[in-house]
């Protein structure tokens, strides 16, 4: 029960954050992850194009077929010579698929790597409005912070990769646990995202790397409820839905870390 009552609170949080963001003369902070991300989107579609061409190029010959080697075709003939025609197309396709599957994940930590200065300071800036303090600007310190941030987000990006292959894995070999496997990578998926914009304010209390997951750990429900809000509003529907996303939901998902991180505080000075 805590976990779904933390869930509900810290995806809650992500739409009172909109309004802090206003009022709170935060709002120039949407329109940073805009330029990054369609940058980050131009270089993926590129990548994935040229290298699913090199690579069906390169496989294409070994999948092949000599018409002229079979005089009398069978049925199996006849697949076999079909499937070597769109041999090309075929690999082009299945290429495409999971280097964009491969590159979707990449590009969300990679555009998080990117953004930490911006974020690091957004969650600073909405600290300091919503609860009356002051943090002393550091070069030194900010340089820290980005570099922390990077370092989570790749820790993160390999361990999430690592759970997708071996639920990917387990899917293949028991099938039926497909039914379990996909929603509770989606959910692991949420919490790693959530832990990036949560560790923010670890940065900033100067919580050590394994002070901030012991943290997470024992409050994953805002983590996940932070991570399912940034996953569904990068997936908003048609074009200028995802930019509405990409310029609101990192933002949004950074100022309702900062509102989990003080409903955390007070829920262990009432213990």
């Amino acid at each position: 029960m805590r976990f779904f009552s933390q869930f509900f609170k810290g995806f809650g949080y992500c739409f009172t954050s909109l309004g802090i963001i206003f009022n709170k003369g935060l709002w120039p902070f949407l329109f940073i992850p805009i330029l990054v991300c369609i940058c980050l989107l131009l270089l993926s579609f590129y990548g994935i194009y040229s290298v699913s061409g090199y690579i069906a190029d390169s496989i294409k010959p070994y999948l092949e077929v000599d018409a002229s080697k079979i005089t009398d075709p069978n049925f199996l003939d006849t697949i076999r010579l079909f499937l070597s025609s769109k041999a090309s197309f075929i690999i082009n396709i299945v290429v495409k698929i999971i280097l964009g599957f491969i590159s979707g994940t990449f590009v969300k930590y990679f555009l998080l790597m990117v953004l930490s200065p911006f974020l690091a300071l957004l969650s600073e800036k909405a600290d300091e409005k919503l609860h009356n303090t002051h943090f002393k600007f550091s070069i030194k310190q900010l340089l820290i912070d980005i570099a922390r941030g990077v370092l989570m987000s790749l820790r993160n990006m390999f361990l999430e990769y690592f759970f997708v292959i071996l639920f990917m894995a387990i899917s293949i070999l028991i099938a039926p646990l497909a039914i379990v496997t996909i929603p509770l990578l989606f959910l692991i998926s949420a919490y790693f995202i959530g832990f990036n914009f949560f560790d923010y304010n670890s940065e900033r209390y100067k919580l050590k790397i394994s002070q901030s997951t012991n943290l997470a750990s024992k409050n994953r429900g805002y983590l996940v409820g932070i991570g399912v809000f940034y996953f569904l509003a990068m997936h908003i529907p048609t074009f200028f839905g995802t930019i509405i996303g990409v310029a609101f939901g990192p933002a949004m998902a950074t100022v309702a870390a900062v509102l989990c991180y003080k409903e955390i505080e007070k829920e262990q000075i009432k213990n």
